[in-house]
């Protein structure tokens, strides 16, 4: 009986063998990535006025990606651009980072990098910065409102002034006409 498993797993072994040698070589590529194509959108975003006035300015800004990441590239603009305007300024520090940007059940969660500490001290300025962000955000459908976090964590506010720890809505009083 062993004499006769033995001589089968010869059989089998010799079979895989000459299979595995006859076979083509033909080389394995890698697929290529596959190449997104990056879509223009224009967001509205929302900009503080020079002058000081309570007041956020709307402005449409071009925006290159895919379409389910408009929120976060429309809010990535409102930081990082020149405002077309020179009535409009941009108050965001430099080197300030959006970490991540969730949105789940209507609500954006925006993680802010350390550098958000930056602003100039002062209540309007912190005012301005967290109502620009959420009434850009608010701009889209899904999102009703704004939480924000700064380096993964839970703050009570950025500078002492607003407290950061309920989320935002849309304030459509502090839109210009």
């Amino acid at each position: 009986m062993l004499k006769k498993f033995f001589a089968v797993l010869c059989v089998v072994l010799m079979t895989l063998l000459t299979a595995a040698c006859t076979q083509e070589n033909t080389p394995v590529v890698p697929d290529k990535p596959a190449v997104t194509q990056t879509e223009k959108h224009t967001v509205t975003v929302y900009r503080l006025p020079a002058d000081g006035t309570e007041k956020l300015y709307a402005e449409k800004v071009t925006v290159e990606g895919d379409s389910n990441e408009q929120p976060l590239l429309a809010l990535e603009a409102l930081i990082n651009t020149k405002p077309q305007d020179e009535k409009l300024v941009n108050a965001f520090p430099q080197g300030l980072k959006i970490r991540s940007l969730t949105v789940d059940k209507g609500v954006a969660v925006v993680d802010l990098s350390k550098e958000i500490y930056n602003i100039e001290a002062g209540s309007y300025t912190e005012m301005m910065l967290t109502q620009a962000m959420t009434n850009t955000l608010t701009e889209f459908p899904n999102i009703k409102e704004v939480t924000f976090l700064i380096e993964g964590k839970k703050e009570a506010s950025i500078k002492g002034h607003i407290d950061l720890l309920d989320a935002f809505e849309r304030d459509t009083t502090m839109i210009a006409k």
